[in-house]
């Protein structure tokens, strides 16, 4: 069903509605998404740079650790497997001195008792015979000489075993001191946890990251990404260095949330009063700004009923001004034009031509009005153009009174019509003039290649999304020939079998005027074997031929 047609003041008011609400629109969806973009980006970055350079530096201090354990059992062999206790020393707080200080090392025989301590005290779960099969203990005997870090009654403790011919010399335990490992989850803005590899907290900042048993709350245990908890969200940044232990970082993003939240709340609420004020506003807009478009329908609406005396003023801008004086122009030349064809009616074939001329011109111009009104709608700009185009046309038809023009001159106002038509259907058309430059000052009927432009236009489209036109010109011995082909939905064989004998009559009794009144001036104004034949093309399209004689321009004196 055809949507009602609403009037142009009703188009342009809901017109200056939409396109003042898209901008708007679009601006709003464009913050949220730069905003939304910006602080997820922020999150995540911080959140793993801070997760990184944790990870990173608890990896560098145990490293040390590592190191100092390698060299003490480097010094132990190189002293024929006796630990040289002074030696031990030096070499722990060369370690340590960094830190500031210095955690307890203890070397126990394979059986477990103790050789060395640094503190000289020695903790439970290095001596008591319940510790020997799980723990560090455990971890240090399975791991055949591997340095290993492992949790022991909430100690970070780091092991390894001393093998000589693959018999166990000793076990060296160091107890790293609790303060370096705490420096590093420290109490910054965002949760932080180190843990071992089964999960079990050894340094937290905060503790809604803990279970009741001391280990990562499962919630947390997930791997880097967002998680749901407790009815908030978190992002979760997790790292896992080489020596077994983990680190977890986490931001909660509960107040983010509300910031974006209320950031979308303000801009809902500019929107909606940018609505409210459009929508008084337009009324009163859209009365003043087509106030010369009612004036120009109201005076096209007095032609078409015959009164030739009507004039239009238009003043609101030059564009409009433009169309004003060419129109009354236009009107006063066609009251003229009928004055001459009454005087002259004693000429028949004059008086055919002129009445053949005077159809063309207000059919052209009716349409090509209509197309600028709609057109008005969508992009002022391309209105302003199309009117450019109009007065262009409108110059060329009513100041330039000859018969016949040459092809430059024709193509030059056909161009005119084109912008209109490229504008009005943008990449739905396109157009191709192939014209030998050898007969660009040859002389043509004035307006005759613009109507089968026009024709192929009207009739081309059908229901079809796309339309290409050539038109070609060339000429063969003393004739010229035009070709106007189109790629579009056709013409049907009855309906072309019509339009040819309408063609070979010599009044039209059709409701068809384009191709007939082009073939009819030709005939009128050239004697012998010229005019125009149409044929359909094989696939769709319409081939239109025009056939004149070669005439040159006439040099001026």
């Amino acid at each position: 069903m055809n949507r009602e047609a609403v009037s142009f003041r009703e188009s342009i008011r809901r017109t200056f509605i939409r396109y003042s609400m898209v901008p708007v629109v679009v601006v709003a969806l464009l913050v949220l998404v730069i905003i939304g973009f910006s602080w997820t980006y922020s999150v995540t970055y911080r959140n793993a740079r801070e997760n990184r350079e944790t990870a990173g530096e608890l990896k560098r201090v145990t490293d040390v650790w590592y190191g100092m354990l390698a060299e003490v059992e480097w010094g132990f062999f190189k002293n024929g497997e006796v630990l040289s206790t002074n030696k031990t020393y030096n070499v722990l707080y060369d370690s340590c001195r960094e830190f500031g200080e210095t955690g307890n090392l203890v070397v126990l025989s394979p059986e477990f008792e103790v050789l060395f301590s640094s503190k000289g005290t020695v903790p439970y779960y290095l001596t008591e015979p319940q510790y020997y099969d799980w723990g560090i203990l455990h971890a240090v005997t399975k791991a055949y000489g591997r340095t290993v870090t492992s949790l022991a009654e909430g100690n970070l403790c780091i092991g390894k075993g001393v093998y000589s011919a693959g018999v166990l010399k000793c076990i060296m335990v160091y107890i790293i001191p609790d303060d370096v490992i705490l420096r590093l989850a420290g109490s910054g803005e965002r949760y932080l946890a180190i843990t071992d590899e089964n999960g079990r907290i050894y340094a937290s900042n905060n503790m809604i990251l803990h279970d009741t048993y001391g280990k990562i709350s499962k919630e947390f245990d997930k791997e880097t990404g967002y998680i749901k908890a407790a009815g908030k969200l978190y992002y979760l940044c997790r790292t896992e260095i080489d020596k077994g232990l983990v680190v977890y970082t986490v931001d909660d993003m509960t107040d983010y949330i509300r910031v974006i939240m209320l950031m979308i709340g303000v801009i809902v609420t500019v929107f909606a009063g940018i609505v409210f004020i459009t929508y008084k506003s337009t009324d009163a807009s859209s009365e003043k700004y087509t106030e010369d478009i009612r004036r120009i329908e109201a005076a096209f609406e007095s032609v078409s009923n015959g009164d030739f005396d009507v004039r239009l003023n238009t003043g609101s801008s030059k564009e409009f001004k433009t169309i004003g004086n060419d129109f009354n122009a236009m009107v006063k030349s066609l009251r003229e034009q009928i004055t001459e064809n009454k005087e002259l009616a004693t000429n028949v074939a004059f008086s055919q031509l002129k009445q053949l001329e005077s159809q063309l011109n207000p059919h052209f111009l009716f349409n090509t009005l209509d197309n600028i009104r709609f057109m008005a709608k969508i992009d002022v700009n391309a209105a302003e153009k199309m009117i450019v185009s109009l007065s262009g046309i409108l110059r060329y038809t009513i100041r330039d009174t000859r018969e016949e023009v040459t092809l430059r001159e024709d193509l030059n106002n056909l161009q005119f019509y084109l912008n209109i038509l490229q504008i009005r259907f943008n990449k739905r058309f396109k157009y191709r003039i192939d014209v030998g430059e050898d007969i660009m000052d040859c002389l043509i009927p004035k307006l005759l290649l613009q109507p089968l432009l026009e024709n192929a236009i009207k009739y081309g489209f059908g229901d079809r999304e796309k339309l290409s036109v050539v038109i070609r010109g060339y000429q063969i011995t003393d004739r010229l020939v035009f070709v106007c082909e189109d790629d579009g939905a056709g013409i049907e064989p009855g309906r072309l079998k019509e339009i040819r004998e309408t063609l070979g009559k010599d009044t039209n009794d059709t409701a068809h005027y384009g191709l007939y009144n082009i073939h009819r001036r030709i005939k009128l104004m050239y004697k012998g074997d010229y005019g125009l034949d149409i044929e359909a093309r094989e696939g769709g399209g319409t081939l239109v031929r025009i056939v004149l004689p070669r005439t040159l321009k006439k040099p001026e004196n």
